[in-house]
This record gives C-alpha cells, sequence and structure tokens, in this order.
C-alpha cells in the first residue's frame, strides 16, 4: 500500500528520532559529561533547594557549661527557568505525492534534510552550553553605514543565519537591524549582513533573531564571580559565585602550576571536587606541547560515546571547538545538571508530525527541547582564564 502522511510521520518518528536523540546526547559535550533531570519540575521550571550553611549548633564547653544552642542546616532555594528551542524541516508537496506510491522515495528525500536537522541542532546546543544564556554571538566594532559588519568574531556566524543586531544592554535596535540575515562571512571578524547599511559600535552585539536572553544557560555563565543566575546575585550572596583565575586580560602559558592551582582552589573555595576539566583545541594543544618539553608521554581516558580525553592527574581534559578561547573550565559535574521536561522530539500535539505550511505545496515538521543548564554549587566550579592557545 502507498505511504500516507500517516505513515510519512511513522518514519519520521521510529527511522529519525532515535538517531538523533543518540547522535546529540553523545556529541554535544555537556550533555554527554551531565545526568539529566525530568522528576524535579514544578510548573514549568525547577526548583533546587541549595545547601549554603551546617549547622554551626557546636561548641566546646567546660565540665558542667551550658551546651551550645540548636542550629540547623541552611538551605536557599533557586529557581532553573525553562529554555525552549526548536528546528524546522520543510518537505515539498511532490515529494510527499512521490512517496504516496513509493515510501523510499520520502526516505531519500528526507534523509540530508533530516541529516542536515541534527547537525544544526547539535552545533546550536553545543554554542549554547559554551555560553552565558545571553544569547550573543558576538559584540560588534565599528562599522559607519555599512552592510558589511565589523565583529569581535565570525566563529559563530553562518551564511542565512537570521540575526538581530542590537544594542546588548537593553534589546533596543539603535542603528543596528533586526529580522535580517547573514549573506556572507568575509573574514573572521566581519561579515556581511542583508538589507540596508547599519552603523555600529561596542555596545551592539550579533544575536539569532529573537534569541536575546533567552537561550540555554552557559558554562561562561555559571563560572561567573558576578553573573547573576537562577534568580541570585553574587553581589548579594557571596557563596553564589564561582572561581576565576584571570590575569587581568594579558595572555600566559599554560603551566602544571595554573593547573594545579585551581584544581586546588575548587577544593578550598568549596565542599566539591574537579571532575573534568574542559578547554579548547588550542590549550590542550598547548598542554601537549607542555608534556613534550617535559619528556612525559601523554595518556588518553575513554569517554561514553566513544570519545577519548587527555589524562590529567586521572581527570579527563576535554576539548571542544565551541569552547571560548583562552579559557579552562574545572567542573565538579555533580553540582551540575541538565533539567528538562522533554528530550529531542516532534512537535505533534495536534496528531501528527506533518503539517502543511500556509500557502505553500509544502508540509512542515519540527523538532523542539525544553531543557535548561542549572547549578547547585557555583563556588564547585572554577575559570582559569587568560591561556595562550597553542
Amino acid at each position: 500500500m502507498g505511504a500516507t502522511l500517516t505513515t510519512l510521520d511513522s518514519i519520521l518518528k521510529n527511522q529519525y528520532l532515535g538517531p538523533l536523540r543518540e547522535q546529540v546526547n553523545y556529541d554535544v559535550v555537556l550533555l554527554d559529561l551531565l545526568d539529566k533531570d525530568q522528576d524535579s519540575v514544578v510548573g514549568k521550571n525547577f526548583t533546587i533547594p541549595l545547601h549554603v550553611g551546617g549547622n554551626e549548633g557546636f561548641a566546646s564547653v567546660a565540665e558542667g557549661g551550658t551546651l551550645p544552642t540548636a542550629g540547623a542546616q541552611q538551605y536557599k532555594e533557586t529557581i532553573v527557568p525553562m529554555r525552549y528551542i526548536y528546528s524546522t524541516i520543510e518537505i515539498t508537496g511532490p515529494t510527499i505525492k512521490a512517496a504516496k506510491s513509493d515510501a523510499g522515495a520520502f526516505v531519500r528525500a528526507v534523509d540530508s534534510e533530516m541529516k542536515g536537522a541534527a547537525k544544526d541542532f547539535k552545533r546550536q546546543l553545543n554554542r549554547m552550553f559554551w555560553n552565558d544564556g545571553t544569547g550573543i554571538l558576538t559584540v560588534c566594532g565599528t562599522t559607519t553605514a555599512s552592510t558589511t559588519v565589523v565583529v569581535a568574531s565570525t566563529k559563530y556566524l553562518r551564511p542565512g543565519m537570521a540575526i538581530d543586531v542590537i544594542v546588548s544592554a537593553d534589546g533596543t535596535t539603535g542603528t543596528g537591524a533586526v529580522a535580517r540575515s547573514v549573506v556572507s562571512v568575509a573574514s573572521a571578524t566581519t561579515f556581511v549582513i542583508s538589507g540596508a547599511a547599519i552603523t555600529t559600535d561596542a555596545t551592539f552585539a550579533v544575536y539569532i533573531s529573537g534569541s536575546r536572553n533567552i537561550e540555554v544557560m552557559g558554562l561562561q555563565g555559571i563560572c561567573s564571580a558576578t553573573s547573576t543566575i537562577q534568580g541570585l546575585a553574587p553581589g548579594t550572596y557571596a557563596w553564589w559565585k564561582a572561581t576565576v583565575l584571570a590575569n587581568s586580560g594579558t595572555p600566559r602559558a599554560i603551566t602544571e602550576s595554573l593547573l594545579q592551582t585551581a584544581l586546588d582552589t575548587t577544593e578550598t573555595a568549596s565542599d566539591g571536587t574537579v571532575k573534568a576539566i574542559l578547554t579548547t583545541f588550542g590549550v590542550r594543544r598547548a598542554y601537549q606541547a607542555l608534556l613534550t618539553t617535559n619528556r612525559r608521554y601523554e595518556s588518553t581516558l575513554d569517554l561514553k560515546g566513544g570519545k577519548k580525553a587527555l589524562d590529567y592527574n586521572g581527570l579527563p581534559l576535554i576539548a571542544d571547538k565551541d569552547a571560548p578561547t583562552g579559557k579552562v573550565f574545572f567542573l565538579d559535574t555533580d553540582y551540575l545538571k541538565v533539567y528538562q521536561l522533554s528530550d529531542i522530539d516532534w512537535m505533534s500535539e495536534d496528531g501528527a508530525i506533518l503539517s502543511r505550511v500556509a500557502n505553500k505545496d509544502s508540509y512542515g515538521a519540527v523538532l523542539y527541547r525544553y531543557l535548561e543548564l542549572g547549578c547547585s554549587s557555583r563556588n564547585s566550579q572554577t575559570l582559569l582564564s587568560d591561556i595562550t592557545e597553542g
């Protein structure tokens, strides 16, 4: 019997969804490392009781003296808000028509779309996990009435990407633009924007269109001594900040002493211990060069998903292409968790995955995931920054 929309829905769900979930969950480094929690939801968010103090009802007392006043463990609640991310695909009417006599034709036509959707979903989610939740792709430089926009880096920009170039402090358009697209990436620090010329300075930033301040939280947001996350500000709660070991913006060579200081600082500043070290390919190369200089052989550790990491004192040192330049993250993963209402799935609450696209001879399908990266002990995380890339 020929394929129908119902059987095509089944193909999308059964043939593609499982491999897509596996690929994203293994290839996105934090999804691979961290536990997932779908049980602690309250409404649409997750509530975490933070342990912020012990029972101080303790004292040494002279014989016959008064016993200390009873104390209690101290807790503070924090809220992990949900973030909602989506990816859409579109299949033309003729493709659907051809599938009515040959379901295999549908599979062949959709295969490249699904592989692309998986790649894009994975790439954007991985990028977010390294960022700070603001959604900034790059900050702007000075552009004067031009469609060639100067930015700090075009690392996360791709042709065709829908973007906003707006004032980062308040989201206003100013002399920037909204709902434009990247025409081309001209160099490491310039790109061409669609439409009319714009004017920018360092107060502007580039975002995926509509995504300012609503992206998934990332390590640069958690591993900070100043940023407010999960509704708590470090200025109000001194225990709610990570340790940042910086060098005033001046790059310095990686050394074993710096690495060990970061490990030791985590233990002295908190009850945590480092479980994993994450950094860039360039910093990893610099560490490998350090081993060679010291006439030591590098060893590796096996990770889930078939990946390998360098071994540093029995800890995995993991490199990732989206990691921010010159930074090394020392994580106690026991206190980091991916809170999710849903793993990757097709939007199908109305009973169908494929739905007619208005005013077009095509059908659309939407992949979605509801999740957020949460932390329950921020001072158990340490950032070593201003490291020279190898």
